[in-house]
């Protein structure tokens, strides 16, 4: 991992200049704004401004309020003390006899389902519903949301259109994510919200942010919505461009990490002050586990409130996997960003933790500015847990995190290990708040709580602001998923979101669960990254854990990739010796029936009978190992005698097929290497009387260990 360093970071634009006069000006008139909104009431407006005010995560919320959820959730699922109905899959409607939303009504003569009903002050902050059909984004069914008890809802049209980007409500705030319309956009309401369809609805969520009583909320109308369109657009434009600030002298070390050594980086000091931006840059990312290995800690005011590998931190999971998002961004060139504010008192300090055991090359930034530490200030966290295995049955809860004392909840990275081909993410996210009896938050799988749906097949990359899959199966940014209907979800998996106006303050307690549900009975590995804000006094389950670290779930070992363990291609051989007339031809081998070790050969062709053709074959051990030839057959090929170091290896082989296809592994023996190699002599001595020629097809040759 060691490199010049100097070369990789000089230059890299990881923090601009700019004056730091403009900085404090422009957060005095935050603070300014935010003053103001306190007084005023609840709006669209105030809503598109908090989402883009990163300082508001970092306070507790003025206007109190707790986060909700509706959601086509199994009515089955009542206490973990009754597993087979809290572990219920079907949370859906597909027939009259399924009862997964509140009730059916009649409106203005019509029969609606109400998949939300709430009475109070609140806002509709997120929505999530998936395609009726993996590839079909369309629907017939019509959606309502009526407020404050109108008769006329505020809103109506196509279930998917009008939530998904393509109808009012613009993009980014809703989309089509992976097989689903997403929406962020603020709905809020000053009495109550009901949400119907005129049709069974499919699966839904609705989050919603319930408010104290009193609170002044000023309720949605088109309106007020159209009188916000250029808001909404600036709004918008800034979600999908965030920038980093630019600062005259951000804090900054670099160097190189030894095995096991760890590097701090100091942040000013004797007054209250914030961290504003962050950047971590290693010398490179050829061993994806190094996102794992290297670990982030900060320390705020005497508090470790932060320990986590750098992968589950920024989000790209393990390996350097980019995606771009409203708090983080992962680039290509390996620098990883964040703009979560991190306010302290007094004094702070971030520190790199190099667990492997290879030296690696680090930059580290900071951009510090002023901060006024008031009652609602709060300290920035991020824990980590690992654990593999985690078996898949009986069906269980992984928690996440369980946080004690007050705060606010605003994120998770988690990246799974998955041994199989079948899809794991069943299981539903479960969230209590506040010591609760039954969770605020109760989903319907692990997908509808990262904003996709049809996970089985939903392996391609995506990004929004707040959320994004920046590693699935074998898919990223870098490499784009093109087969249609691959349904395969092995390996690893790399889910991430962050919150917005979907943020969860917690008063007294927060626990957050998923469900460990795949369709596959199996030991699968888990790791999350999770962040909050919280008191100097709350604290969390999570424990530093290098060892658990260090542990990085091993990816599935397929049974090809077995039993062609220590190849050599016939492509990487030296021919020593052959006929003028020979010719050779890599060829594919997809459409044919059998197994090569990547699908292909070598054809070699224009010998006759008496021909002698000799590789060499490079030995992986200093002692004698075992010899086993993979090849080909087909209706042209011919006879082949084998030796190896000028000693026989096995009987003559007859290669003719009538249809192409692999030859079964054939043993040459166990042969000690000469000067580091062994020299495959391979002589054409005939040909089966059926046999169009006497060509031969070789793929490799398996070194292996002499047991």
């Amino acid at each position: 991992m060691r490199i010049q360093y100097e070369n990789i970071f000089k230059g890299n634009g990881c923090m601009k200049k700019r004056s730091k006069i403009i900085r404090l000006l422009c957060a005095a008139a935050a603070l300014s704004v935010l003053a103001v909104q306190a007084r005023e009431p609840v709006t669209i407006e105030s809503l598109l401004n908090e989402m883009v005010d990163y300082e508001s995560v970092a306070r507790f919320p003025e206007q109190n309020f707790r986060l909700k959820q509706q959601s086509s959730y199994n009515r089955a699922s009542k206490t973990p003390d009754e597993p087979q109905g809290w572990f219920e899959n079907h949370d859906y409607n597909s027939n009259d006899k399924d009862h997964n939303f509140i009730r059916i009504e009649e409106n203005n003569g019509r029969k609606e389902w109400v998949l939300m009903d709430h009475a109070g002050p609140g806002a509709i902050v997120r929505s999530w519903m998936p395609f009726l059909k993996p590839d079909k984004p369309d629907t017939d069914i019509i959606i309502r949301i009526y407020l404050d008890g109108a008769e006329e809802p505020v809103l109506e049209g196509n279930m998917l259109g009008l939530l998904d980007g393509t109808g009012v409500i613009p993009y980014p705030f809703a989309h089509q994510s992976l097989r689903s319309a997403v929406s962020f956009f603020p709905i809020p309401y000053a009495k109550s919200c009901k949400v119907t369809t005129d049709q069974r609805p499919f699966f839904f969520i609705f989050t919603f942010r319930e408010y104290d009583e009193g609170t002044p909320v000023k309720t949605f109308t088109m309106a007020e919505f159209e009188q916000a369109k250029a808001l909404t657009e600036t709004v918008g434009n800034t979600l999908l461009n965030p920038e980093f600030g630019e600062n005259e002298s951000p804090q900054s070390k670099q160097g190189t990490l030894l095995p096991k050594q760890e590097k701090t980086l100091k942040f000013p000091s004797g007054e209250a002050a914030a961290v504003r931006e962050l950047l971590v840059k290693l010398g490179n990312y050829d061993d994806p586990e190094i996102t794992r290995k290297v670990v982030l800690k900060m320390e705020f005011d005497g508090l470790e409130t932060v320990w986590c590998p750098i992968g589950d931190f920024f989000g790209c999971g393990i390996g350097l996997n980019p995606f771009k998002g409203w708090y983080r961004e992962v680039s290509q060139d390996g620098e990883m960003k964040c703009r979560w504010v991190m306010p302290y008192q007094n004094a702070a300090r971030m520190t790199l933790v190099n667990l492997s055991d290879e030296p690696v090359d680090f930059l580290m930034e900071a951009t510090i500015e002023p901060w006024k530490w008031d009652d609602r200030s709060m300290y920035f966290n991020a824990a980590w847990r690992g654990q593999y295995p985690v078996p898949t049955r009986p069906y269980s809860d992984w928690n996440y995190v369980t946080l004690k004392g007050r705060g606010v909840y605003v994120g998770d990275t988690l990246t799974i290990m998955n041994p199989v081909e079948k899809w794991w993410g069943e299981g539903d996210a479960k969230i209590w708040v506040d010591g609760e009896d039954f969770p605020s938050i109760f989903g319907t799988g692990t997908e509808d709580y990262y904003a996709y749906s049809w996970g089985g097949r939903s392996t391609d990359f995506y990004e929004h602001p707040f959320h994004a899959q920046p590693f699935s199966y074998k898919y990223n940014k870098l490499n784009r998923k093109t087969a249609k209907g691959e349904r395969n979800t092995q390996g690893y998996s790399t889910e991430t979101r962050t919150r917005a106006l979907d943020t969860m303050p917690f008063g007294r307690s927060l626990q957050l669960d998923m469900e460990v549900w795949s369709w596959t009975e199996c030991d699968m590995g888990y790791g999350v990254g999770v962040y909050w804000y919280g008191d100097a006094a709350t604290t969390s389950n999570r424990k530093p854990d290098p060892e658990g670290a260090l542990a990085v779930p091993r990816l599935p070992v397929s049974e090809a990739e077995e039993a062609f363990a220590g190849a050599v291609e016939f492509e990487e051989m030296t021919i020593l010796s052959a006929p003028q007339q020979l010719e050779q031809m890599p060829q594919k081998l997809k459409k044919y029936k059998g197994t090569w070790n990547g699908d292909d050969h070598v054809l070699y062709k224009g010998l006759e009978v008496g021909d002698v053709v000799e590789f060499n074959i490079p030995a992986s051990s200093a002692v004698a190992e075992k010899l086993v030839l993979q090849a080909t057959q087909s209706n042209d090929f011919g006879k082949l005698r084998f030796s190896v170091n000028g000693k026989p290896a096995g009987s003559d082989v007859d290669f003719y097929a009538s249809k192409p296809g692999s030859a079964k592994p054939i043993e040459l023996g166990v042969f000690e290497p000469v000067e580091n190699a062994y020299i495959l002599r391979e002589e054409v001595v005939g040909k089966n009387l059926k046999s169009k020629g006497s060509r031969f097809g070789l793929d490799c040759v398996m070194l292996k260990e002499k047991k």
